[in-house]
């Protein structure tokens, strides 16, 4: 059933933009591999081979040789991370517009943006990069932390875009890296933590007609300026 939902086209469109369509034969073309992640992702806690059949695919070439299971970690190496990136750009787009397009609200389309954090395996890579958090007693946290901010449909709660990266970099800082994903005609909901006058601006005037809202404390203060 996700297959229909993830059409080939799709995947060898993501290749294309990152240069990563297979250009000579091999066991395992890139097509196959793109598949291959998704399946594991979906499926985490199943063996390749029942990933393989769970997707009805088959790990032969044309000449009927089996792949060996083995090979995939390469193969998973040569693609990189890019056509996953591109693919999620294109699932994303079409999967918003297809749910919510005729749902909007006075002509607006409805977003939200919000944040979370997440524990990442143990290991030296994870920790040089995502870093850890300290509380205010120093204790710092067991595992390494990922800070995750996403653009989500207020409607479907589908994710338009999402960016994340070290914990040591505030939600705000990840909240204006989707700036250049909210589309004209739309209305954005903040948390109050997000409450920043470059952040609110820079939405603002990100696209046409692209408006935010907020709560906001009785105390706050609005500075005038002539200049406006």
């Amino acid at each position: 059933m996700f297959q229909k939902e993830l059409p080939l086209e799709w995947i060898e469109q993501a290749l294309e933009l990152t240069n990563k369509a297979s250009i000579r034969r091999r066991k395992l073309p890139a097509e196959l591999v793109v598949w291959l992640i998704v399946g594991i992702g979906l499926y985490r806690n199943r063996s390749i081979a029942e990933v393989v059949s769970k997707l009805d695919l088959t790990l032969v070439d044309k000449l009927g040789e089996t792949v060996a299971p083995s090979a995939i970690p390469q193969a998973r190496q040569r693609l990189t991370a890019a056509p996953l990136k591109a693919l999620f750009d294109i699932t994303s787009k079409h999967w918003c517009h297809r749910e919510d397009s005729q749902d909007t609200w006075h002509g607006l389309q409805l977003f939200s943006v919000d944040g979370t954090t997440f524990r990442c395996a143990q290991n030296t890579e994870n920790s040089e990069h995502f870093g850890y958090i300290s509380n205010q007693h120093r204790k710092q946290s067991v595992y390494p932390i990922a800070r995750l901010c996403a653009l989500m449909s207020l409607r479907s709660h589908m994710i338009r875009n999402v960016k994340f990266g070290p914990c040591s970099k505030g939600e705000i800082s990840y909240a204006r890296e989707l700036i250049g994903s909210v589309p004209a005609n739309s209305l954005t909901i903040f948390d109050s933590c997000y409450f920043s006058a470059d952040l609110m601006t820079s939405w603002w005037g990100a696209n046409q007609n692209s408006h935010w809202l907020t709560p906001l404390k009785s105390i706050t203060r609005f500075l005038k300026s002539s200049k406006l």
